[in-house]
């Protein structure tokens, strides 16, 4: 029989070339992974602080100043009534109110007179009552909630919300004085 041709091996730098390439192929593929996830968790950032968490923190900030504002609407009431029987004397009450809304301090106020707004199927109207106002740094979180006194107290001052905040009624004969007052935050730096 003749001799059948032998086959031929690949020569010593074409084989070189192959394995080269063969150990490239994990390292590729890793750095794809690598890169496809931080490309995901790129775009899932972009969506939630593009657009999902701002607004649910505006929402939250909203419903935090209807709520700051009734509950100091709801203690100036409650501590406003005063027995018909008092002749002289005074008390105090603590409000408990957030130091911030949406990462900034705020002043609520008493106004005599101000303008009630009208809802968006109103029109508008220059009737004025005696409210509470939540002034904010942002105007979208700005509130005024109307507050029902007796006509013998007058208010004084107003609550900045750095501090506590409290509501102190005195009573003399002519009628009663509620003011609102701040105190230095407890355990805070007496300057």
């Amino acid at each position: 029989m003749a001799d059948a041709p032998q086959p031929r091996l690949p020569s010593p730098p074409e084989f070189g070339f192959h394995a080269a390439n063969r150990a490239a192929v994990p390292v590729v593929g890793k750095a794809l992974e690598a890169a496809i996830v931080v490309l995901f968790i790129g775009l899932l950032t972009t969506v939630l602080f593009g657009g999902v968490v701002p607004d649910h923190r505006a929402a939250v900030g909203h419903e935090l100043a209807d709520r700051t504002l009734a509950t100091a609407t709801e203690q100036v009431e409650a501590t406003a009534v005063v027995p018909g029987s008092a002749v002289r004397g005074s008390r105090r009450a603590d409000v408990d109110l957030p130091r911030a809304i949406r990462g900034s301090s705020y002043r609520i106020a008493y106004v005599p007179n101000a303008t009630l707004t009208a809802g968006p199927n109103e029109t508008g109207s220059n009737a004025t009552a005696p409210m509470l106002v939540l002034d904010h740094p942002n105007d979208a979180f700005d509130r005024r909630l109307p507050v029902t006194l007796p006509e013998s107290v007058t208010v004084t001052g107003e609550w900045d919300s750095g501090n506590d905040c409290v509501v102190r009624v005195a009573v003399e004969d002519d009628g009663a004085t509620l003011e609102l007052a701040n105190e230095p935050v407890a355990g805070g730096d007496d300057e």
